[in-house]
C-alpha cells in the first residue's frame, strides 16, 4: 500500500468556501497527511484563526498553522476581505482543542519543514508565500515534491459554454475570473518559472464542477458542530457570492439555479489522488504578465517549463466523490 502524501495546505480560507472545503477532503483522504496549513492575503490572522477553528472541529489540533503575506509582492488584486469572512466558523460555544497558530512566518516556515521533510505543496488561494519562500531560498525548489495549484488558464475555448459566452458577451479576459494568480500576477511568474513540478487544476476547468443545492442538503442532514459550520458557510457564501457576481444579463447567469458554490479547490487537491474524473495533460508552457494578468500559453517549443495542466472533467462523478468523503469525515468527528 503506497504511503500518504506529505501534503502543505496554503490557502486564503475563509472567503470562498471552496478553500474549507479542500482543506476537509484533505482531512478526509487517506491519499494524504497534511503537516502544515499556511494562509496568504489580506488578515492572515483571522484566516489562522478560521483554519485552526476548522481543524479543531474536524479533531486534527495537531496540525500547525502559520500566518503568510497580506500583501502582494507586484500590482494585484490583494489583499480580498469581503467582510464575511468568519461569520460562519466563530458561531455558538466551541470547548474543543483549536490547532495551534504558530508565530514563525509561513514563507520561514515553508523553507525550514522542507528541510526536515520534503513535501508535496498544495496551493488554493495566491501564491505570494510561495513565491516569498522561493526569494528567502531559492533552494527551497529542489525540496519540494512538487506544487499543485487552483489558478491559471490555459486553452480558454475550453470553458463551460455558459461561462464562456458570458465572459465574451461582457468583453472579459479570460484570465480574469482566476482569482488567485490575479491576486498576485508577480508571485505566480515566480512560482510558474521557479523548475519546481507542478500541476495547474485551471478556472476554466473548476467553473465547471459545482455544488449543487441537494449535496447541501446532505451535509445539512447530518447532524453535528462541523456540520453545522459547513452549512452555515456555504449559505453565506452562496448568498454573498450571488449577490457579488455582476452581469448585464442577470436572466443569462452562467450557473444553474441550484448551483450553491463551485469546487475549485477540492478538485484541484484531487488530482494528487488515483483518478479518472479529472484529466490532466503535460503541455510546454510560457508564461508572462501583461497587466492586470497573468497569462500562459501553451508553445511547442522554447518553453518556461513542461507541467501538467487540468484539460477535462467528469463533474457529477467528481462531486458524489466529494460529497462521499465529506460525509464520511462528518460521520465519524
Amino acid at each position: 500500500m503506497q504511503s500518504a502524501i506529505p501534503i502543505v495546505f496554503d490557502t486564503d480560507i475563509g472567503t470562498d468556501i471552496d478553500d474549507a472545503l479542500a482543506l476537509l477532503l484533505a482531512l478526509a483522504s487517506s491519499e494524504v497527511r497534511v503537516i502544515g496549513v499556511t494562509t496568504v492575503d489580506g488578515d492572515v490572522d483571522l484566516r489562522a484563526r478560521i483554519a485552526a477553528r476548522i481543524l479543531g472541529y474536524a479533531g486534527r489540533s495537531d496540525i500547525p498553522v502559520f500566518r503568510g503575506r497580506r500583501e502582494p509582492i507586484g500590482p494585484g488584486r490583494m489583499p480580498t476581505m469581503l467582510g464575511h469572512e468568519g461569520c460562519g466558523v466563530f458561531v455558538g460555544s466551541y470547548k474543543g482543542p483549536e490547532a495551534p497558530v504558530r508565530d514563525m512566518p509561513a514563507e520561514e516556515w515553508l523553507v525550514e519543514a522542507s528541510r526536515d521533510e520534503p513535501f508535496h505543496l498544495v496551493a488554493v488561494g495566491p501564491y505570494t508565500n510561495i513565491a516569498a519562500a522561493l526569494e528567502l531560498d531559492p533552494t527551497f525548489a529542489e525540496r519540494v515534491l512538487k506544487l499543485t495549484v487552483m489558478g491559471g488558464m490555459v486553452r480558454g475555448e475550453s470553458y463551460p459554454r455558459s461561462w464562456r459566452a458570458h465572459l465574451l458577451r461582457e468583453g472579459i479576459d479570460f484570465a480574469h475570473p482566476d482569482h488567485n494568480t490575479a491576486s498576485d500576477p508577480q508571485a505566480a511568474l515566480i512560482l510558474a518559472r521557479s523548475g519546481i513540478p507542478m500541476t495547474w487544476v485551471t478556472i476554466n476547468m473548476t467553473l465547471g464542477v459545482p455544488l449543487r443545492k441537494q449535496s447541501l442538503e446532505r451535509l445539512r442532514s447530518v447532524k453535528n458542530p462541523l456540520s453545522g459550520v459547513i452549512v452555515r458557510m456555504l449559505e453565506i457564501w452562496r448568498d454573498q457570492w450571488f449577490h457579488l457576481f455582476e452581469t448585464s444579463r442577470p436572466d443569462q447567469m452562467p450557473f444553474s439555479e441550484d448551483t450553491v458554490a463551485f469546487l475549485h479547490d477540492p478538485l484541484a487537491l484531487s488530482s494528487l489522488f488515483p483518478i479518472d474524473w479529472l484529466k490532466l495533460q503535460s503541455m510546454r508552457l510560457k508564461f508572462c504578465v501583461e497587466d492586470p494578468y497573468f497569462h500562459i500559453q501553451e508553445v511547442e517549443e522554447d518553453e518556461d517549463a513542461f507541467h501538467e495542466v487540468s484539460v477535462a472533467v467528469r463533474a457529477a462523478e467528481f462531486e458524489a466523490f466529494f460529497l462521499g468523503r465529506l460525509l464520511n469525515l462528518l460521520y465519524h468527528v
